[in-house]
């Protein structure tokens, strides 16, 4: 992630630091996220009108990752499908929706607060905190999200090969 740290939102939930130390962190978070818009709004005719929509706000803050998947033809033809749910204890008012990836060129996993002994969240709860889209070249797009867990996959795929989908 370029603008949505990780260790930086761990910065701006301690409750333990000064007055000084979180407004700093406040206006670094604001930069980033003002900064990060900006690049954003440079995609609006690289990815789906729907996609670039459902993600010009929080996209799917808060919301709780329920499934990745993987699917491959060939090591050349990769999708990759996010499930995503609103409210996993509430199943009668959760909003369930995919978000999928096609013909993926490049995918990573890296998990931020792996090697922490007493995890600052719950690693089997993984919370959808912030996504970033954003430009490689004039074909491919970033796209990168951070799990509460500390879990973060990146992923590289051609402009206009993404869908979402509401499935409930």
């Amino acid at each position: 992630m370029k603008y949505f740290l990780y260790d930086l939102h761990l910065a701006q939930n301690m409750d333990n630091i000064s007055e000084e130390e979180f407004n700093h962190n406040d206006r670094l978070w604001l930069q980033n996220v003002t900064e990060y818009q900006e690049i954003f709004k440079t995609l609006s005719n690289r990815l789906p009108h729907d996609v670039f929509e459902h993600f010009n706000s929080w996209g799917f803050h808060d919301y709780r990752l329920i499934k990745m998947e993987m699917e491959h033809e060939s090591l050349l033809d990769l999708s990759v499908h996010f499930t995503i749910s609103s409210d996993v204890e509430n199943v009668e008012n959760e909003k369930l929706w995919i978000l999928s990836f096609q013909n993926v060129s490049f995918y990573d996993y890296h998990h931020y607060n792996y090697d922490n002994q007493k995890s600052v969240f719950h690693r089997e709860i993984d919370d959808w905190l912030y996504q970033e889209f954003l430009p490689i070249d004039q074909s491919k797009i970033s796209f990168e999200v951070l799990f509460s867990s500390g879990g973060n996959v990146l992923l590289h795929f051609p402009a206009k090969s993404v869908t979402i989908k509401r499935v409930k």
